[in-house]
């Protein structure tokens, strides 16, 4: 049987060179998809023949794993390069959405 790593929770590698030419909404979803990884085998409710199926793939599927720190790094130096805006606080933010909704 064939194991369809579509469905587990795992995370493709990516070069450093991919990540730099991504949008910047790209790099937040990826590191998000990175913290929800499990923190390792242990904790998955993965079988056997999944695990090896993720290890064969060569997509990063737990914490615990060289690749997600080195991921995980990745994604945070290329994010530091980038120009951060403040979200401004709540009422700023409710204030504009009001504006909006009303034109």
């Amino acid at each position: 049987m064939t194991v369809d790593i579509s469905k587990l929770k795992t995370a493709p590698v990516l070069k450093l060179e991919q990540l730099q030419s991504l949008h910047t909404g790209t790099l937040l979803s990826r590191l998000k998809t990175l913290r929800s990884l499990h923190e390792c085998e242990e904790q998955a409710d993965w079988n056997a023949e999944e695990i090896a199926a993720v290890r064969a793939s060569g997509h990063i599927a737990f914490k615990s794993e060289d690749k997600w720190k080195n991921a995980f790094a990745d994604v945070k130096a290329v994010l530091a390069t980038r120009e951060h805006i403040p979200r401004g606080c709540k009422a700023i933010r409710q204030q504009a959405a009001h504006q909006r909704q009303n034109k």
